[in-house]
């Protein structure tokens, strides 16, 4: 009987992990879409966003009409986000993640496209059979325009165009 609650519970994270996972993936390609209504359902109603260099959001509202709809769809015509190994602990109805982010990225004005590289660290809540985003840190390791490269130019400020070397 032990070993069969044992083999319940692995099977219960591993379910929980691979839609941690899948969530994280479905949050990837609707930014990239702008897709913001259908974004918004991933985060709690209170979920908490600190963006580095771009803001702190407080609460799903918030979040996605400031920085998707207003910051992010204003400055950006192009994302690729591509997320990679995550560590992903489940403790039952709450469960906290990393992943590392590559992303490439066109920013406007001047169509410049850039390179992006950082950790998300994610905290998240089953509601009703579903795991949402209850609050989410994106720590930047580089943002850099492509021909210069991360080893040139790691934290790029757009808007200080004298700064380009």
């Amino acid at each position: 009987m032990a070993e069969t609650d044992e083999l319940r519970a692995i099977l219960t994270e591993l379910r929980d992990i691979e839609a941690i996972k899948r969530l994280k993936a479905r949050y990837c390609h609707l930014v990239d879409a702008s897709r913001w209504a259908d974004l918004a359902r991933l985060f709690t109603e209170d979920a908490v966003c600190d963006y580095g260099i771009f803001g702190l959001y407080k609460g799903r509202d918030e979040l996605v009409n400031k920085f998707f709809r207003e910051t992010l769809a204003s400055v950006s015509s192009f994302n690729a986000h591509m997320v990679h190994n995550p560590i992903i602990d489940v403790h039952g109805d709450t469960a906290s993640a990393a992943w590392y982010l590559t992303a490439h990225t066109t920013i406007q004005p001047g169509n410049q496209a850039l390179w992006v590289m950082g950790i998300y660290h994610d905290e998240l809540k089953r509601i009703d059979g579903k795991w949402k985003f209850t609050a989410l840190n994106f720590e930047f390791k580089y943002y850099t325009p492509y021909e210069d490269g991360w080893a040139k130019t790691p934290m790029w400020n757009p808007y200080d165009m004298e700064g380009r070397t």
